[in-house]
């Protein structure tokens, strides 16, 4: 026999639906983001977008999400092909020190001509969301004027600042670097690369992680680093 909801049972569940919709409509944000990526630098984008767009609705943030990821996602494609050309020309330096710096630039793209598969990939990817981020804008534009909003919804963008804080890395991770770690409890003269420098004087994290591991040896042994100071 089919239960039969009163008013409020029925308001009450339409309610806890609508907010479960709202938390998976933030996941597309996270999505886009590596843990190597500038989280300030999306969220800046992102509240650009916001303030050119205007989102009406919840409906119309979300489908700006999806243009501010395409966006970010095409402007780390650039940066990526700005970095080969930077590797190659690098290489050029290490093997040629003498060849005068104007012709540098002539036999990195010599080089990077001979083997541009790097170059051909990141040029489609692209394509790919320049055409996507372009799509979207179109699809706002007409979303809006075929479904306005009057008067517009109250538009929550907290979850999206939220982004600026890295996350922590995965538990799984942690458990890798403390083996690392444990080796080098064991030979006194063991070089212990810096990532797991960083994470054993990180004391919030080691707490929420690992709060019984033994790390005071490996702090005294090996000193935090030092930020780098700017040129």
């Amino acid at each position: 026999m089919k239960k039969i909801l009163t008013e409020e049972q029925k308001q009450k569940r339409a309610e806890t639906a609508r907010q479960n919709d709202v938390h998976d409509e933030d996941l597309p944000a996270f999505a886009t983001l590596l843990s190597v990526d500038d989280r300030k630098a999306y969220v800046r984008l992102h509240q650009a977008n916001l303030r050119k767009f205007r989102p009406d609705s919840e409906q119309e943030h979300q489908l700006l999400r999806h243009i501010s990821s395409e966006q970010f996602e095409y402007e780390r494609c650039r940066k990526l092909e700005s970095l080969q050309f930077q590797v190659e020309h690098d290489k050029l330096l290490r093997e040629w020190p003498d060849v005068p710096d104007e012709h540098f630039s002539y036999y990195a793209v010599q080089r990077a001509a001979d083997d541009d598969k790097v170059y051909r990939f990141l040029a489609r990817k692209k394509k790919e969301h320049l055409a996507a981020w372009q799509k979207l804008q179109r699809l706002f534009a007409q979303n809006r004027k075929d479904f306005p909003v009057n008067p517009p919804e109250p538009v929550d963008i907290t979850a999206d600042s939220k982004l600026i804080v890295d996350p922590d890395p995965p538990a799984y991770v942690i458990e890798e670097l403390l083996k690392i770690a444990d080796q080098a409890k064991n030979e006194p003269t063991a070089a212990l690369p810096a990532f797991v420098i960083e994470v054993i004087h990180d004391k919030e994290l080691m707490s929420k992680y690992a709060p019984d591991y033994d790390y005071a040896d490996l702090r005294e042994r090996y000193p935090k680093p030092k930020p780098k100071l700017a040129a």
